[in-house]
């Protein structure tokens, strides 16, 4: 079994709120405290490292082959979604690259503004699949698919990130390995006990 350098790579359009959101989701991630019950239930300990590139790349002078290889070292990708997205190559070929490397199951969005046929860019509805022929040849079909979302559109910055609070649970349950119901039931446990 492979083991990662970061259990995340966050990929976003440098604009606002996209960078914001990405800070938020980023400090979160890598800060949250996993209840002991879903530890016990097989859950990973803790979330370890989470790759964005303002906090990772300062020391680099290749740009480009930091991001494969923080690509290549991470084992989910998170794609914060707005209209802004589609139109960032660097985002596009990121959902590509990890796509390729790791297929598309591990690939998770967040959708922040806009509707998801506006925000979600074509990597992250359509999976290249190659068919192979009895007579040998190959040929590439598109296949749409859905990709696991959280949302947290709102009307301000301070919304979007106070709906984070609960809709990063979706995100964490596929990274930690376990059920978002399972979390869920433990974080308003635990919210509850706090109160």
């Amino acid at each position: 079994m492979q083991t990662y350098k970061y259990d995340a790579f966050i990929s976003y359009r440098h604009t606002e709120p996209d960078k914001a959101i990405a800070e938020k989701l980023h400090r979160m991630l890598e800060t949250y405290k996993v209840p002991k019950a879903v530890i016990k239930m097989g859950s990973q300990k803790k979330v370890g490292r989470v790759f964005r590139d303002r906090e990772e790349l300062p020391t680099s002078s290749n740009l480009a082959d930091s991001i494969q290889e923080a690509l290549e070292n991470s084992e989910h990708l998170i794609v914060i979604c707005s209209p802004r997205t589609p139109h960032s190559q660097w985002v596009c070929k990121e959902i590509e690259t990890f796509s390729e490397l790791h297929g598309h199951d591990r690939i998770l969005a967040l959708l922040i503004e806009g509707e998801p046929e506006e925000s979600f860019p074509e990597q992250l509805c359509f999976v290249k699949k190659c068919i192979h022929h009895s007579d040998g040849t190959v040929t590439e079909e598109f296949h749409k698919v859905e990709p696991l979302a959280a949302d947290i559109r709102a009307q301000s910055l301070s919304g979007m990130k106070k709906k984070l609070k609960t809709e990063i649970l979706r995100l964490l349950a596929p990274i930690l390995n376990c059920r978002f119901d399972d979390l869920k039931q433990r974080h308003r446990e635990r919210k509850v006990k706090r109160i």
